[in-house]
């Protein structure tokens, strides 16, 4: 077997670094920088106007990718979606969705307990 050569190199240091996250985390700051670039033209005009529901849905999502530690990806629909300011905080989710929070459901995101909620629906 030959010596390795330097795109054999690149691979292994390219599939080391998906490995461990690094490649992902990397990319995911790089996406979030860029997006706090171009954004950064629109800060002094007034944000578009999101409905409600759009919002409310974000902050789902938002909660789901912290919570699974997809940190850098919240960071992107945050600048993406104009929400990057302090997340809604859990109690004001449940109200706005009529969910009842005790122990067991608040160790999860609310997005997982609205899909299971549907899925014993349907099994129903």
């Amino acid at each position: 077997m030959g010596e390795p050569t330097e795109t054999d190199l690149l691979e292994a240091i390219k599939e080391s670094l998906q490995k461990d996250g690094t490649l992902g985390r990397v990319s995911g700051e790089i996406r979030a920088a860029v997006m706090s670039v171009l954004n950064k033209n629109f800060d002094a005009a007034e944000p578009p106007k999101v409905p409600q529901e759009t919002k409310l849905i974000n902050e789902l999502l938002r909660e789901y990718l912290a919570w699974n530690g997809y940190l850098y990806t919240e960071q992107v629909l945050a600048a993406e979606s104009g929400q990057r300011g302090e997340r809604l905080s859990r109690d004001v989710l449940t109200t706005k969705f009529g969910v009842m929070d005790d122990a067991k459901t608040a160790k999860i995101p609310l997005l997982y307990y609205i899909v299971a909620a549907f899925q014993n629906l349907e099994e129903e």
